[in-house]
């Protein structure tokens, strides 16, 4: 149950200030009562750090845990159950220069944490300003943001609080005196004014700070509140030779005697300090002017959460955007996010040239939005040659309304021919946004540049004999062609390069191949991939799936033209039987006529299919114990990705 506490007084230097009553939950706050009152003791009424005083417990109250012989499955260590622990959250700097919103969702981060309550360090509201309308004006605002916080908030004032004479007025009007005290816990907290009259407590205050400590010798500890870190400028001063401008050392002999750690902000960059002993904070922003370089210049949104332990405070900064509420992600909202990754579409349509090089050239970019809300897509084109690269822009923006699909071309132009390899890093990256909630999601889509393949309808006799495959254009490997597995003993093109060409027909995909192999024996084999899947799905992913065809036809084992054994990995018996090739050994190596169902192809795109991607590879070996040596062409070391497979256009 919630307790309350009356007479909460506020101890300045010549009144007692009385304040209303208001509710604390669930131990009481104290405040201060006149000197002449009865000696000051803590909520629980231990003296924490007397002889006799309560150790922590092993275990920590309340909590029971069942009797096990042997091993346990716990650590050792005590539960952080110690009644005199308790949680507060500081928040610094607002303005001076504020960001709108900062301050705000700070308060809401605060009560997501529940800290029993909130310290400021000051510099609440821009002030500066003797106009009475105005400073009500800032006023209402700040004192609207505390109205939303769900706990009790200590005021502390700062140069832009209380910069002049009217400032000062209105402050003690709203909120009584510029400096007090009060206990939690056994803690004592002193809220001091580094604006009396600026970087200076008077001599008004220090008096009444000294009697207050007086008062609370036997606190366990002391925290101190304001809002410029004047240590810093007294040593300054100091090391100049001059006297202490701020009369902070006097504040520090008071407190140098009693445990005790010191806040304040003003500076907007954070720093902790060791004095006497003793940390001493200064804290960064929550909201005020900053540069928010990040944490090595000490530039961040933060709240500063003290958690007080019997050895002291534990001290931890918590960056804003890092602090999220518990339903963040619900089943709900990761059901709609997937509802939105799935149903907004974007690629780019391959460039796709019959030469080696390009000059100019158009990037089509698709948006297809199948989600249930608009969506809005900036994009950015990186990795394009800079060979005197002409492009009206590399930003892209534009809007798909709930199922429509937005299309953009984006012209581009060297000033001379490129080669088609230099291409191969360019991307697209897009951030998408949807209006309803918001959701956001990034896509990167290659920026395909690359040379054409074309394959044309063939009536072929499958008799591993290639003279109907003259007319056909062939696909050959490079003089340095790609290489995979026992590399080192590649010699050359002569030990092993290829040729392949491919047609089609109703029923069926033709390639022939012509491999060149000093050495065959068994073990030597040549394999075809085919990607049969759209090309929005190939875009999308270039892991190979379930529909992709492929074909491993090991060498023929002599110079008549024999049927060679075929291997169709993952295809069901019936149409693993279909898969077909005959071949031949020739002087310089071998060669082969495979024919493979089309019916993937067909099932993938229909029957008016427009296009695949393919690749093959030579694996060759020269003893029987030898790791097979791959020549590659057009495909990925990797088998299970078409990454590098060639675009082939259907003719």
């Amino acid at each position: 149950m919630y307790r309350t506490l009356a007479h909460l007084r506020f101890h300045v230097w010549t009144t007692v200030f009385a304040i209303c009553v208001f509710p604390l939950c669930p131990l009481a706050l104290e405040a201060h009562d006149d000197p002449s009152d009865e000696p000051h003791t803590h909520a629980s009424g231990e003296h924490i750090h007397e002889e006799g005083a309560s150790e922590p417990q092993i275990i920590g109250p309340a909590l029971v845990l069942p009797q096990i012989e042997g091993p346990k499955p716990w650590s050792n260590k005590p539960a952080l159950t110690d009644p005199h622990r308790f949680s507060i959250a500081i928040m610094t700097d607002r303005t001076g220069g504020h960001r709108p919103g900062i301050w705000m969702k700070a308060v809401e981060r605060i009560n997501w944490l529940r800290p029993e309550f909130v310290v400021s360090v000051g510099d609440l509201i821009e002030g500066y300003t003797e106009d009475e309308t105005e400073i009500a004006t800032q006023w209402k605002e700040f004192l609207g943001f505390i109205d939303q916080m769900q706990m009790k908030f200590f005021f502390v004032a700062g140069n832009h609080d209380v910069t002049n004479p009217v400032l000062h007025r209105i402050w003690r009007e709203k909120f009584g005196p510029e400096w007090y005290s009060f206990d939690y816990q056994g803690v004592h907290f002193v809220c001091l004014s580094s604006e009396d009259p600026s970087a200076h407590l008077g001599d008004k205050q220090l008096s009444w700070l000294e009697e207050d400590l007086s008062q609370h010798r036997d606190a366990r500890w002391t925290l101190v509140f304001l809002h410029k870190p004047i240590w810093v400028y007294a040593e300054r001063e100091a090391a100049a030779g001059n006297p202490d401008p701020t009369n902070w050392n006097r504040a520090a002999k008071m407190l140098v005697d009693r445990p005790h750690t010191v806040f304040a902000g003003h500076v907007h960059h954070y720093v902790q300090y060791q004095r006497n002993g003793q940390q001493y904070y200064s804290l960064a922003t929550t909201g005020g002017s900053s540069q928010l370089r990040g944490l090595p210049y000490g530039e961040f949104d933060h709240i500063t959460w003290l958690t007080m332990e019997q050895d002291g405070p534990h001290v931890a900064n918590l960056l804003l955007d890092g602090i999220q509420p518990a339903g963040i992600v619900t089943e709900e909202s990761i059901e709609g996010f997937h509802e939105f990754l799935e149903g907004v579409h974007i690629d780019v349509e391959p460039i796709l040239i019959s030469e080696d090089a390009l000059r100019r050239g158009e990037i089509r970019l698709n948006v297809q939005n199948d989600y249930l809300s608009p969506v809005s897509i900036e994009a950015k084109i990186e990795g394009l040659p800079l060979v005197g690269l002409n492009m009206e822009s590399q930003q892209i923006q534009l809007s798909a309304e709930a199922g429509q699909v937005t299309r953009q071309v984006i012209p581009f132009s060297m000033s001379e021919d490129v080669e088609l390899s230099r291409f191969r890093l360019t991307t697209l990256t897009a951030t998408v946004t949807s209006d309803d909630k918001p959701l956001k999601a990034e896509w990167t889509v290659p920026v395909i540049v690359d040379h054409q393949f074309e394959i044309r309808p063939l009536t072929a006799a499958l008799d591993g004999r290639l003279d109907e495959w003259n007319s056909a254009t062939w696909w050959t490997t490079k003089e340095s062609p790609m290489l995979a597995g026992n590399v080192e003993d590649w010699t050359g093109n002569a030990d092993g390069s290829f040729s392949l060409a491919a047609g089609f027909d109703a029923e069926r995909i033709y390639v022939a191949a012509k491999i060149m192999d000093e050495k065959i024996i068994d073990g030597d084999s040549f394999s075809v991939i085919i990607d049969p899947r759209p090309l929005l799905s190939r875009l999308a992913t270039n892991r190979l799936g379930r529909e992709s065809i492929a074909v491993t036809v090991q060498a023929p084992p002599s110079e008549e033209v024999t049927a060679c054994s075929v291997a169709a990995p993952g295809r069901r018996e019936s149409r693993s039987s279909q898969y077909q090739a005959f071949g031949r050994r020739v002087k310089q190596g071998y060669e082969l006529e495979i024919s493979m169902p089309i019916a993937n192809l067909v099932e993938a795109q229909g029957a008016d299919w427009a296009n695949f991607q393919v690749g093959a590879r030579m694996g060759d070996v020269d003893t029987q114990e030898d790791k097979s040596l791959e020549v590659l062409w057009r495909a990925s070391p990797d088998r299970t990705a078409n990454r590098g497979f060639a675009h082939v256009i259907r003719k």
